[in-house]
């Protein structure tokens, strides 16, 4: 005859603690999304950014949002650049656009190659900065129109024509410079779109308006009233 004992061993957590634990939980997000908790001034501080515009919001609004349009802008412009690449290989111009690409890359990698020398940085990972640099400048310029943004994309421009002039062939010079030039033009006009340069000297005119208050003082006169007479006064 076989006999069944209770196992005494510690089985799985029961229903009571499982409750206990999303109840903790529930209670955890109850005062963290209660008024005036931290869930609820991050919802305050979205909705005065949305009310009054991205400039009056939070800081941590500005700088998410703004992450965030990086961010888009990057994933686009890669996918825009596969798919474009894409194109051109099935079309058979893709060795064109490779030509192009090397008429301005290579220059570039040949001058920090030579001013690199003896510097902690390698030329490879100068190479990549400056294309991180470029890129970055771009898409904050083209997204954000930010003033430092455009001064940064503007200086790396320079910079790249700088070395593309001083590290080509002379005979190709000004060729590779001019064709630089126009790579960088067309990039330059999502990323200074809506910046206006005007010749025309300003001329402000401040027009001062003087308000003179007229104070009028009312002098109210008394008729004199005479003194009592004394018994010795004569009449």
């Amino acid at each position: 005859m076989t006999t069944t004992e209770p196992s005494t061993e510690p089985g799985p957590a029961t229903g009571p603690a499982r409750r206990t634990r999303r109840t903790a939980a529930r209670d955890r997000w109850a005062r963290a999304a209660a008024p005036g908790a931290f869930l609820d001034r991050r919802r305050q501080d979205v909705r005065d950014a949305l009310d009054h515009g991205w400039r009056a919001g939070a800081r941590w609004v500005r700088l998410g949002t703004g992450l965030l349009i990086l961010f888009a802008a990057t994933a686009g412009a890669v996918v825009l650049y596969s798919a474009a690449r894409q194109i051109l290989a099935a079309s058979g111009a893709d060795t064109w656009l490779t030509a192009i690409t090397h008429t301005v890359t290579r220059p570039v990698r040949h001058y920090l190659a030579e001013h690199t020398a003896g510097l902690p940085l390698n030329a490879a990972d100068a190479y990549r900065l400056w294309a991180a640099t470029g890129l970055t400048a771009a898409l904050l310029s083209s997204a954000l129109r930010s003033t430092v943004a455009r001064l940064a994309w503007t200086s790396w421009s320079v910079g790249t024509l700088t070395a593309v002039w001083q590290a080509s062939p002379d005979s190709g010079r000004p060729v590779a410079t001019a064709l630089t030039a126009a790579v960088l033009a067309a990039v330059s006009l999502p990323a200074l779109r809506g910046l206006a340069l005007s010749l025309r000297p300003h001329i402000t005119i401040h027009r001062t308006v003087q308000v003179t208050a007229q104070v009028t003082v009312a002098v109210f006169s008394h008729p004199e009233v005479p003194a009592p007479r004394r018994p010795l006064d004569q009449p």
